[in-house]
């Protein structure tokens, strides 16, 4: 590309501004640098705004036409009316989460552009409430409940059979998934405190056929990218069972069928995802969602997704302020 195609496309998108929300633990993380290099070499401006700078009154949910956020509202002022978050669930707080879903809900009621709406953003941080979405939708997906206190072993054993899935209701990279095999265990497991408290979930076990499973990547509607990641035996020995690059699985070249894309698609427009990443387990009764991941962290390595990400949004809000 020559030097005057550079600067006709650098104006094209100069009057781009883009907001990212994220969670800064200490380190600013490295995604999140990239995302602001990638949109900056385009011309477009980047603010990044640490959503702990928030007041604690925003830790609760709350109605978006009742509050007013002015670290936000100047923000806008200012032209940056795009808006991405990018706080992950599997390390942000409660709190943390919270201010953040205040925020979009503030974007939303006000007509800004949020790359995934509020929906897609609850059911980041709330997987039974994205297994609820995608039941509306048909989507294969294995079933799932809240455990609580009221709900004793009896039941579930009349509802689940063996193995089965314990994991967190909010989270991510398989932090907190057991796979729970007899009922001695299940018996321990339940005896915790923190898992009968609603924040876990018990969900039928995929078996899967295959030595892999597939992350789809969907965008608008469109899967642009998909790979496959080894199963692994989570806590070690065994047999494998769960992709997660953060457990030791491998990222793989896979191209998903036809059957798989439309799947993943389904599976955003059910939780009104924009931009997400479908986790895909290969039965033999079929592909199966396993989770939606509207908010996935990048690590180096990953590069070629965050520049589809942000070539994409460039070229749908090019020189717009929506």
């Amino acid at each position: 590309m020559n030097q005057t195609m550079i600067a006709m496309e650098k104006n094209a998108y100069s009057s781009t501004k883009v907001g990212i929300l994220y969670d800064a633990r200490g380190e600013e993380p490295w995604d999140i640098s990239y995302f602001k290099k990638e949109f900056e070499k385009k011309d477009i401006s980047v603010v990044l705004f640490d959503t702990n700078r928030l007041s604690d009154n925003y830790s609760l949910i709350q109605n978006p036409e009742e509050i007013s956020i002015p670290e936000i509202e100047k923000l806008v002022d200012k032209g940056y009316l795009i808006w991405m978050n990018r706080i992950y669930p599997s390390g942000a707080s409660e709190d943390v989460i919270n201010k953040g879903l205040n925020v979009v809900s503030w974007l939303n009621s006000r007509n800004h552009t949020t790359i995934n709406p509020l929906t897609a953003c609850a059911a980041d941080y709330d997987k039974f409430y994205a297994f609820q979405l995608m039941e509306k939708y048909a989507v294969p997906t294995p079933k799932t409940e809240k455990i609580t206190e009221e709900k004793s072993i009896d039941y579930f054993l009349s509802e689940f059979s063996f193995p089965l899935i314990v994991k967190r209701n909010t989270g991510g990279k398989g932090i907190g998934v057991q796979k729970i095999d007899d009922r001695n265990k299940l018996e321990q497991v339940l005896s915790e405190k923190e898992v009968t408290s609603g924040r876990y979930l018990i969900q039928e076990f995929a078996e899967p056929n295959k030595n892999h499973d597939i992350r789809v990547g969907v965008i608008d509607g469109k899967p642009l990218i998909s790979y496959g990641r080894t199963l692994v035996a989570k806590n070690g020995g065994g047999v494998s069972w769960i992709g997660s690059c953060h457990h030791g699985s491998k990222i793989i070249p896979y191209q998903a069928s036809e059957e798989e894309c439309k799947l993943a698609v389904l599976a955003s427009k059910a939780i009104g995802a924009n931009l997400n990443e479908v986790d895909i387990q290969i039965t033999e009764n079929g592909p199966v969602v396993i989770e939606n991941n509207p908010t996935p962290g990048y690590e180096e390595g990953e590069e070629h997704w965050v520049e589809l990400i942000v070539n994409h949004i460039a070229e749908s809000y090019q020189g717009k302020n929506v």
